[in-house]
């Protein structure tokens, strides 16, 4: 009898954590986002660009799972220059696309149910790979000088590639379909590789050093593609 009530309990708990987990599986992702430069030695003014990408939902807890995520995103930012005569300063759009890995943890007050909408807090971590920041497609950079080091568009083609950093938002959803907004927080200097024109007679840098981090907000939508057999 006893052996019959502890195999009764494990299938019941079975069937319990497999109907009240957090959904899980495979899901396609789209939205958009916005990334900003802050620095005072670039200035740029953030668009509003796309992302595309795969997140897989994993975990078997009923409040909460984790989320590996892959997007690319399209960026581009307006710098701001002026031309040789000095007069006015213009802007000049660069393209800043990025390929994005992250790792996130999904907290849910209210809890993934059939029929029940769902949602909770987000925080995790992310790696990127940036391409260097170049003119957008048909731009003329001929004779622009970036601010306020007075650059040119060779310059900024040796920003750098690797960028890391934290995020934190709300996910939430409705069935198969999920969301999340998120603000993120680069920490790397994605202008340690630019120099301005300073060097000394033996051609040794001499400064200054240039800084500029990312800031990103962005929002997406997901719809679960593949999921595990229950």
């Amino acid at each position: 009898m006893k052996n019959q009530t502890l195999l009764f309990l494990s299938i019941l708990f079975c069937t319990l954590s497999i109907y009240s987990q957090a959904p899980r599986g495979f899901y396609a992702f789209a939205g958009f986002d916005q990334t900003e430069l802050k620095s005072s030695d670039l200035l740029t003014d953030p668009n509003l660009g796309f992302l595309l990408g795969l997140n897989f939902q994993m975990g078997y807890h009923e409040t909460y799972n984790y989320q590996l995520e892959l997007t690319y995103r399209s960026n581009s930012m307006n710098v701001k220059y002026v031309e040789n005569d000095f007069n006015e300063a213009k802007d000049s759009k660069f393209n800043a696309s990025s390929l994005n890995l992250g790792l996130y943890f999904n907290y849910y007050i209210l809890k993934p149910e059939e029929d029940e909408f769902f949602i909770g807090p987000q925080v995790g971590v992310f790696a990127a790979f940036h391409d260097a920041f170049t003119p957008a497609r048909g731009a003329d950079v001929t004779g622009q000088y970036y601010l306020p080091h007075l650059l040119d568009e060779s310059d900024l083609t040796n920003s750098s590639k690797f960028n890391y950093g934290f995020g934190a938002g709300l996910t939430g959803g409705y069935n198969n379909f999920r969301f999340d907004l998120r603000y993120s927080l680069g920490m790397a200097n994605l202008l340690s590789d630019i120099e301005t024109d300073s060097y000394d007679e033996t051609h040794t840098y001499t400064g200054p050093a240039l800084e500029g981090k990312t800031n990103t907000l962005i929002f997406g939508i997901s719809y679960n593609i593949f999921h595990p057999k229950k």
